[in-house]
């Protein structure tokens, strides 16, 4: 089983950063390749060049693996035996699964969320079945207003269960504020 460490916090909090140094420390201390699993679709301009700023900060010996909502099969494709895999971001992975085969009409309902939930688990087993090391970037955005739309709610709702089932499984957790890590678990 990989060891699985999850980072969370609020955007621009500096959890992708921090999870970036860890990667690079791990890789050079255990000489493991390093995996950035890139979670993003880029949906504007905005977006397009906080991806670009995420791909220069990296470095160039590191495998990225752009995948929107499978990311347990991607996980299990690679078939190096131990590795860091840096899991840029769960928040975008929410919103993908919440919004796949669901555009331009949204609907939830139950039936969507036990599939939602099933792909969650996937990740879980996926993590599970790996090797090596196993970083999460995750992001906290239940801890402000209750958004006035019901699709925004539902994605906090979502995003908020499923940092809670990844949390469990994590060996190790930590909430980054100001770009400071203060470990939860």
């Amino acid at each position: 089983m990989a060891d699985l460490i999850m980072l969370v916090g609020g955007s621009r909090s500096g959890k992708s950063s921090y999870a970036e140094q860890m990667a690079m420390t791990w890789a050079v201390q255990d000489e493991m390749e390093v995996y950035y699993l890139a979670t993003g679709s880029i949906w504007d301009d905005e977006f397009a060049e906080r991806v670009k700023n995420h791909r220069l900060r990296r470095p160039t010996d590191w495998h990225t693996i752009e995948e929107t909502c499978d990311i347990d099969k991607a996980l299990l494709a690679v078939n190096e035996r131990g590795a860091i895999f840096l899991i840029d971001g769960i928040g975008a992975w929410v919103a993908n699964l919440m919004y796949r085969d669901n555009c331009p009409d949204f609907t939830w309902n139950a039936d969507k969320g036990k599939l939602f939930f099933s792909q969650v688990e996937a990740l879980i087993a996926a993590c599970k079945i790996r090797s090596g090391r196993i970083i999460l970037v995750a992001d906290e955005v239940g801890m402000g207003i209750v958004p006035e739309n019901e699709q925004a709610r539902i994605f906090r709702d979502l995003n908020g269960w499923t940092n809670q089932r990844l949390a469990q499984s994590a060996s190790e957790v930590f909430l980054l504020s100001c770009g400071i890590p203060m470990r939860l678990k």
